[in-house]
């Protein structure tokens, strides 16, 4: 996914309990191999609870499209910090189903908790609710799989929107082995790093900043 592909207003990373994301963010795949990631990063309890969720579009067709996701649980501190499942709040077109493989499954218009009703989950778990606590992806887990959407519209037409908030559940969370959800961000844009993009005018201001600097060493020799 291009980063002009981005639509975002503000997305807060580590919000709690689903206040994270103030304003709407939109990820846009149109084109076979665009790529965007979710980032989730918060503490709880003593936790840091990180976890980043590629996606890359495989295939594309008006009714059917296949993505590869990689998704990486980089958690740490106490707690067993299980990634049990996450969610995408709107899908545009509308989804008529979805499917994983491995270990991982997939639906559409699931309830997932603090977050109401998610038009995409996707969980390692009993359910997008989550449950079994022996389930889930393990701090410093990471794995590969396949998903697969259907729609009733068509996909060529203006490609498939993934919109805000980004919503991702762990269990057995920190010093109280809790559970936790909390809305992510789209990773590389404003206010979500660790890779943030420099905005046009700080670009500019930093070419200042160094033709100062040039003309002042020049003014020295």
């Amino acid at each position: 996914m291009k980063l002009k592909k981005v639509v975002q207003a503000v997305a807060l990373c580590g919000g709690l309990m689903g206040m994270g994301s103030t304003h709407a963010a939109l990820m846009l795949f149109d084109s076979v191999s665009d790529t965007g990631s979710i980032l989730y990063s918060t503490t709880r309890d003593g936790a840091t609870l990180s976890a980043t969720m590629q996606f890359t579009l495989n295939s594309l067709s008006a009714q059917s499209a296949t993505f590869g996701l990689k998704v990486s649980n980089d958690s740490s501190g106490p707690g067993q910090n299980r990634l049990m499942s996450f969610g995408i709040d709107m899908v545009s077109p509308t989804l008529t189903g979805a499917s994983a493989t491995g270990s991982w499954d997939a639906g559409i218009n699931n309830t997932f908790p603090s977050f109401a009703t998610v038009d995409l989950c996707i969980w390692r778990s009993n359910n997008c609710s989550g449950g079994g606590n022996g389930n889930g992806l393990s701090e410093g887990g990471s794995d590969t799989f396949s998903l697969t959407l259907t729609t009733a519209g068509n996909f060529l037409t203006n490609g498939i929107s993934f919109t805000s908030p980004f919503s991702v559940r762990f269990q057995q969370v920190g010093n109280g082995g809790n559970n936790f959800e909390f809305a992510g961000c789209v990773l590389g844009t404003s206010n979500c790093g660790p890779t943030q993009v420099p905005e046009p005018g700080s670009i500019a201001l930093m070419g200042i900043a160094l033709l100062g600097a040039s003309w002042a060493r020049r003014r020295k020799i």
